[in-house]
């Protein structure tokens, strides 16, 4: 039996983002892997046919502990993401069969991988857009019952656009965005913080990009000088798990921006939800940020690439679909 088979017999057989269990197992079998064979497990995953999405995380979790070991300073980390019609994602799953569960898992995640560098912290941003069915409210419920409550923040844009913060961007309504204008409000909340050594991180409301894996994203920030860090669903030794229509919808997407905006042409995976900026870089243009629907993050990728050329590191990822109740 080959060494990738064996690896991958030691892993659980099912991928479901509605049993936190799972994740917990991958982790720990992540913790038990050595540094000196993650690369050749991770190149070996890329040429197997055998290849799954449970083994591919778990390399990619242990990497990412590893790479945050080895940085010298103190680092932290800021997560936004944005919530709309997101309640029953926001449940637990006896709750709805669509519920994941999602706010909490992502704080044990963040916390699973503050456990390996004693200078990693973390705070989370959650930012309703306006969600009629109160996805802001549940959040914030979920977030009174947690240990990690004092490093959750929930924002809600259309009261931050009454208040006429200066952080919305000009918006007149939530109605005006369609998630990109939630996003630029929570990175702009983060990057106002000032902190040291402070790195800003994006994500989806659901569980399609482990946290865990942030380190890899923190490592080309810190240690390979990027300002942007951007997962990549479309590199070598990637694992991607999708629907073919989102599939087809996303190679098309890639099709028109290659033809129209040759200096990001070169990036494979732009509209993948899970990016992370150096927060200095990030603060000196966020301001002049036009976009605010889905297609914001386009602009992101395009106004660094502007300001500072070939600073973008395209990251492989472990990647699952959470389509069910997507509002994307």
């Amino acid at each position: 039996m080959s060494r990738i088979k064996t690896f991958i017999n030691t892993l659980p057989a099912q991928t479901n983002l509605s049993d936190g269990t799972i994740f917990r197992q991958l982790e720990e079998r992540a913790q038990q892997l050595k540094e000196d064979e993650l690369d050749q497990l991770d190149w070996g995953l890329s040429k197997s046919p055998q290849a799954n999405y449970n083994a591919v995380l778990t390399v990619k979790l242990a990497k990412s502990k590893f790479a945050l070991r080895r940085l010298k300073k103190e680092v932290h980390l800021t997560v936004v993401f944005a919530v709309y019609k997101e309640t029953e994602r926001l449940s637990f799953p006896h709750e709805s069969p669509l519920g994941e569960d999602c706010l909490n898992e992502k704080i044990r995640q963040l916390e699973w991988l503050s456990s390996s560098h004693s200078g990693f912290s973390w705070d989370l941003l959650v930012v309703d857009d306006g969600c009629p069915d109160g996805s802001g409210r549940k959040a914030e419920e979920i977030a009174k019952k947690s240990v990690c409550r004092d490093r959750i923040k929930i924002l809600f844009l259309q009261e931050a656009i009454a208040a006429q913060s200066p952080l919305v961007g000009g918006l007149s309504s939530a109605t005006d965005s369609q998630k990109g204008g939630a996003i630029l409000y929570g990175l702009r909340y983060a990057a106002a913080l000032n902190r040291q050594n402070h790195i800003i991180l994006y994500t989806d409301a659901d569980l399609s990009s482990h946290l865990g894996m942030s380190g890899l994203l923190i490592d080309a920030l810190v240690r390979q000088d990027k300002a942007l860090a951007i997962g990549s669903r479309r590199e070598k030794t990637c694992f991607t798990m999708r629907s073919e229509f989102r599939n087809h919808r996303g190679k098309l997407f890639i099709y028109l921006r290659r033809r129209l905006l040759h200096p990001i042409n070169y990036i494979s995976d732009e509209q993948c939800g899970y990016k992370a900026f150096n927060a200095t870089f990030l603060h000196d243009f966020l301001e002049d940020m036009i976009e605010t629907k889905f297609s914001f993050d386009v602009e992101l990728l395009l106004r660094t690439e502007l300001k500072r050329s070939n600073s973008i590191a395209q990251i492989p990822i472990a990647w699952i679909d959470s389509d069910e109740a997507s509002t994307t």
